[in-house]
């Protein structure tokens, strides 16, 4: 029987097995936590718990179908097609501005009837996978990053960022993060990187401070409170921030980890998801302490740093430098984005609104998700040599 399932695995599953095991806990975890988490959701009937359950279900097997199919695909071919994307993506955040969905302050939807989907999602995956092409060609020699190669791809980072953080700020900063992490990888001349990084640090500023986009009086805010926070050491002016509705869901985040760090509740016990907002998104991580303690709290973002690990390993391991950065660029980006919504829930860096990839609900997030570890495990595939992946 053992024998059996060895033998599925090793002929279906491609790739490194290490990711196919971190991203089955991740998911299966996800969908534990996430039935738990929309509990307020499912008051409304006794069937709109397992509704909510069958859709995330659905989504689920979907998104680890696109991930199984990518991974047996040819990565080099499915990276052709990243420029003519990326420039379709900014079309479609344009769209989305002026005609999508609004929904919290800001326009980022596109409205496909049955599913909403997000531009900036397929946005930050064309963008990681054209800098990466970019930057793999010019590994052995730096004097080919020339006047208009650097400006290409300032134009790229530029324009993406530009475009979405009109409406979502903080995914924005999260691609320009990762952006900056991937000109490292490709070994873009310092004076460059500081450079790219100084215009675009000084359009988001820019931005801000004067309010242009939805989100920027929100992000202004936000800011304000956090930093606020981090300079005041009086206890009567925290106290006096508790009940402001910007600061009330922070707080109410920090209480759930509090009270279940030690004191577990249990699966399905959380008392905090009926009044946390967006408990099943964008502060999950409160609503993991506080059932499973702060054991799982560990537990979770271990995974993502053994996730960074073996994609970034393929830099070192793979035969090609296109699918190395690659694969790099793509790991990073789901695991800042996943340390980004743990760090907000415990209150360290400024509510960003960032779902925790492959555990809190969403629906392209989570397909675009399978299709960036579907191109990682294609690499780890290809690109390396059978006997050194089994180190």
């Amino acid at each position: 029987m053992n024998q059996k399932i060895s033998q599925f695995i090793h002929k279906n599953l491609v790739g490194d097995k290490h990711i196919w095991l971190i991203v089955f806990l991740l998911n299966i975890f996800g969908l534990l936590i996430q039935f738990s988490a929309k509990g307020k959701m499912g008051m409304g009937g006794p069937w709109e718990p397992i509704f909510f359950l069958g859709k995330s279900v659905a989504i689920l097997v979907f998104s680890l179908a696109v991930m199984y199919w990518v991974s047996r695909y040819d990565y080099l071919k499915l990276t052709k097609y990243s420029n003519i994307l990326l420039i379709a993506s900014w079309i479609l955040i344009i769209l989305a501005l002026k005609f999508g969905d609004v929904k919290g302050g800001a326009s980022r939807w596109i409205d496909l009837g049955p599913i909403s989907f997000m531009p900036s999602d397929l946005a930050k995956l064309c963008l990681t996978v054209s800098l990466a092409k970019i930057f793999s060609t010019r590994q052995s020699d730096q004097s080919a990053y020339t006047n208009p190669v650097i400006l290409v791809i300032l134009l790229e980072i530029g324009i993406t960022c530009f475009l979405i953080m009109l409406s979502n700020f903080s995914t924005s900063a999260l691609i320009f993060g990762t952006s900056t992490i991937l000109m490292y990888f490709g070994r873009v001349p310092q004076k460059f990187i500081s450079m790219i990084v100084g215009i675009v640090a000084t359009i988001a500023f820019v931005m801000v401070f004067f309010g242009i986009g939805q989100r920027a009086e929100t992000v202004r805010t936000r800011l304000r409170v956090y930093f606020t926070q981090m300079m005041s050491n009086t206890q009567e002016f925290k106290k006096g921030l508790v009940d402001k509705d910007e600061n009330f869901q922070l707080n109410l985040s920090k209480k759930a980890i509090a009270t279940g760090a030690i004191s577990p509740k249990g699966p399905g016990k959380s008392q905090f998801r009926y009044i946390l907002s967006q408990a099943e998104s964008d502060f999950i991580y409160a609503i993991i302490v506080e059932e499973y303690s702060i054991f799982m709290g560990l537990f979770i973002p271990a995974l993502y740093i053994w996730l960074m690990w073996r994609g970034t390993l393929l830099i070192k391991k793979g035969n090609r430098p296109l699918g190395g950065i690659l694969a790099a660029g793509l790991t990073f980006s789901i695991v800042i984005q996943a340390f980004a919504n743990m760090l907000v829930s415990v209150g360290a860096i400024p509510v960003t609104g960032q779902p925790m990839p492959m555990i809190s609900a969403g629906g392209t997030s989570l397909v675009f998700t399978a299709i960036s570890l579907g191109l990682i495990l294609a690499v780890s595939e290809q690109d390396i040599d059978k006997n050194a992946s089994k180190q």
